[in-house]
């Protein structure tokens, strides 16, 4: 988890802000300083961690940048099914309450469809949480290349929030969207795309470089 040292709060956490403070200022009005008023005030410091928006450092590159930040839990070649049902490689990042959930443009696109389902709400980490809600998002990068987004509900997540929609040009790094509390985000990208990065490893939304478009003639040879 990155250790945010400068963020605000996204407007999504106002509202539950707020009544997290209610609840906690009326808690500790009616008990006191007591165990119940700190667990109020502890549960009112999360929420507000959950929803800070960090400013990020982008770095210059020609490559896929993280979405998300979280861990992965996998990385493999799959069939591609809401758009291109092709085989398309793959990143699938685990989203934690702790860690921030502001998804961002992996590379500079365009948003040529969106596709949003209602859906369950099973553990983001286990391969139950296809059925879950979920956003899919089909982008096209200046090079015409296809790199295709799947943000998932978790378990305790309700609500898939985009700040984005069709049509819209996106800048790498762009914050797109915010998934309230646990979750899950999928990348897809072509073949001709390599990454280093394996099941485990812990990666950050906007500054991560996940990968390097690769030349396959040459790595043929």
């Amino acid at each position: 988890m990155k250790i945010d040292y400068k963020w605000t709060v996204s407007s999504q956490g106002y509202k539950p802000i707020f009544l997290s403070f209610l609840i906690c200022w009326l808690g500790t009005a009616f008990f006191g300083l007591s165990i119940l008023s700190i667990l109020f005030l502890v549960t009112f410091l999360l929420i507000v961690h959950f929803f800070r928006d960090p400013d990020r450092i982008i770095p210059n590159t020609e490559g896929i940048i993280s979405p998300a930040d979280g861990k992965i839990i996998s990385v493999d070649t799959v069939e591609e099914t809401e758009f291109l049902k092709c085989k398309m490689k793959r990143i699938c990042i685990f989203l934690s309450i702790f860690d921030c959930h502001i998804a961002r443009s992996p590379i500079s696109s365009e948003i040529l469809e969106t596709r949003y389902y209602p859906g369950k709400f099973k553990f983001a980490n286990s391969d139950e949480c296809i059925e879950n809600e979920r956003l899919n998002i089909h982008l096209k990068t200046k090079d015409e290349d296809d790199v295709i987004l799947i943000l998932f509900a978790g378990f305790i997540a309700r609500r898939i929030v985009p700040f984005v929609s069709k049509g819209d040009s996106l800048n790498l790094g762009e914050r797109i969207g915010i998934i309230k509390f646990g979750s899950r985000i999928d990348i897809y990208v072509p073949s001709d795309y390599a990454t280093k990065f394996k099941a485990g490893d812990e990666v950050v939304a906007g500054e991560t470089i996940l990968y390097n478009k690769v030349d396959l003639k040459l790595s043929e040879e």
